[in-house]
């Protein structure tokens, strides 16, 4: 009995005049529940997403929620007067989602383009071997023409010092990060990964198929004939 009264509870929903508030109102708790979740009353990327949807009873829903007649109104009342089930408001949302996701990844793909570009560069860092100092401490006795050997004082005390044999100016080239690099190679095109390895794309600018085939016959190089010679050197150099 009391179930049966729940269900005869009315309610106006603006457009449709009274509705059964158990399946299509206030009394709905779980779709309420969801859409409080999302707020869209209050979240604008809902709002957005709202407005550019294709389905006109999201942008009827979008046009309710802002006017005054509507504020009291329940969400879910507001969502089942304008035809949408708890089931296609969570398929929709889930979609606009997903779009906006990837809108925002493609926004920051551009900064993190950026930063692999730089991080694929080469730089110079200081030596690791004489910290950028340009010299290492020496033995002494060493030859007199060993570059940059030579007595310094250091702290009051005689030392000898010789130029670094790795930099000889505190700094050296260092390789830029190889994972960016080959990320890169291929998001340009340069080179093209598959099952084989890597394949290196080269352009002819504006060669004939002709020229191009005998460019590449030119640079040929028969691989098993240079082994053998090899092979045959070695054989000769034990003999």
């Amino acid at each position: 009995m009391g179930g049966m009264a729940l269900e005869l509870i009315k309610e106006k929903d603006g457009l449709r005049g009274l509705v059964p508030s158990q399946k299509n109102g206030i009394q709905d708790k779980v779709y309420g529940s969801y859409l409080d979740q999302i707020n869209p009353r209050e979240n604008k990327d809902v709002q957005i997403a709202l407005a550019s949807s294709p389905d006109v009873r999201f942008v009827e829903f979008l046009e309710r929620i802002k006017l005054p007649r509507y504020k009291r109104m329940a969400v879910q009342t507001i969502a089942k007067g304008c035809n949408i089930s708890l089931g296609e408001f969570q398929k929709w949302y889930n979609q606009a989602s997903t779009q906006r996701s990837i809108a925002l990844a493609q926004q920051a793909s551009v900064k993190i383009t950026e930063d692999m570009v730089e991080d694929a560069k080469s730089r110079e860092d200081a030596c690791e071997r004489c910290d950028g100092t340009t010299w290492i401490p020496a033995q002494q006795g060493l030859p007199l023409s060993t570059p940059g050997y030579r007595p310094v004082e250091i702290e009051g005390q005689v030392q000898w010092i010789r130029d670094c044999p790795r930099c000889q100016r505190g700094k050296v080239r260092k390789p830029g990060d190889a994972h960016s690099r080959n990320l890169l190679l291929e998001m340009s095109g340069n080179i093209v990964r598959g099952k084989g390895g890597v394949s290196i794309i080269q352009n002819f600018g504006g060669a004939s198929h002709t020229s191009a085939v005998a460019d590449l016959d030119s640079m040929t190089m028969d691989l098993p004939d240079i082994i053998d010679a090899e092979f045959e050197e070695m054989g000769s150099t034990e003999e």
